[in-house]
């Protein structure tokens, strides 16, 4: 998958030359400690702060496996967006499939629970640890799309050389937290991650319907009555 947008142009020329600088203010920031590049967004500059106050090794070869195969199953049965899933499927990642990126649905820990996409995608991806029972938490992975969205409860764009760990410097990403409609806590995370497309405002205002359309479905789903125990999606 390439690192940089498939169209050649002006907006390559320009993508490549801030990757230049960011990768350079990355590199004087893991050595140095130091951040004073302009250049770096304040939302990325402050998930760096925050991954190198909490150890994140920024020369890691993937993020942790965390899930074992009984513990996964047991985790996606009790994600509350579980049953949400065929629609995440039909609205977002069969087209993001067929356009050679992948597609990840996390929980509030960030936890990675559903990984699809196209195969090759999917085993380059595995390469950093990007897969099913992965934790990509900003404290395990540092700065990338689905743990710095949950960090600050916000939708997060992240391309190459923003990312804190340089084995993820390849790709980009665009996530978006999920949230229960109710009362308004965080339940999951949707992710795109690949070449630079999926860092456009056209990727984010898709993760975006997404989202709304997930939490819409929670919203007109059965929920359990006040101290019972959540039955099985």
């Amino acid at each position: 998958m390439p690192s940089s947008p498939r169209a050649p142009g002006r907006l390559s020329d320009d993508l490549r030359r801030v990757a230049r600088a960011v990768a350079s203010a990355h590199e004087r920031f893991v050595a140095q400690g130091q951040l004073t590049e302009s250049v770096v967004r304040s939302v990325v500059a402050d998930s760096w702060r925050r991954s190198a106050d909490r150890g994140v090794d920024p020369a890691a070869d993937a993020a942790p496996l965390v899930l074992s195969d009984a513990d996964l199953a047991v985790a996606r049965d009790s994600a509350p967006w579980a049953a949400a899933v065929p629609l995440v499927r039909s609205l977002l990642s069969d087209a993001a499939t067929a356009a050679g990126h992948v597609v990840a649905l996390g929980d509030a820990d960030g936890r990675l629970l559903w990984v699809e996409g196209a195969s090759s995608m999917r085993r380059r991806a595995e390469g950093m640890g990007f897969s099913e029972g992965a934790l990509w938490s900003e404290e395990a992975a540092g700065t990338n799309a689905p743990g710095t969205a949950l960090a600050i409860d916000q939708p997060v764009q992240i391309r190459t050389h923003e990312h804190f760990v340089g084995a993820v410097q390849r790709w980009s990403c665009t996530a978006v937290p999920i949230h229960d409609p109710v009362d308004g806590r965080v339940v999951g995370v949707l992710d795109v991650t690949g070449d630079d497309e999926v860092a456009s405002p056209m990727a984010l205002a898709m993760v975006r319907a997404t989202v709304a359309a997930v939490e819409q479905s929670l919203l007109a789903a059965p929920r359990p009555a006040a101290g019972a125990v959540r039955s099985r999606l």
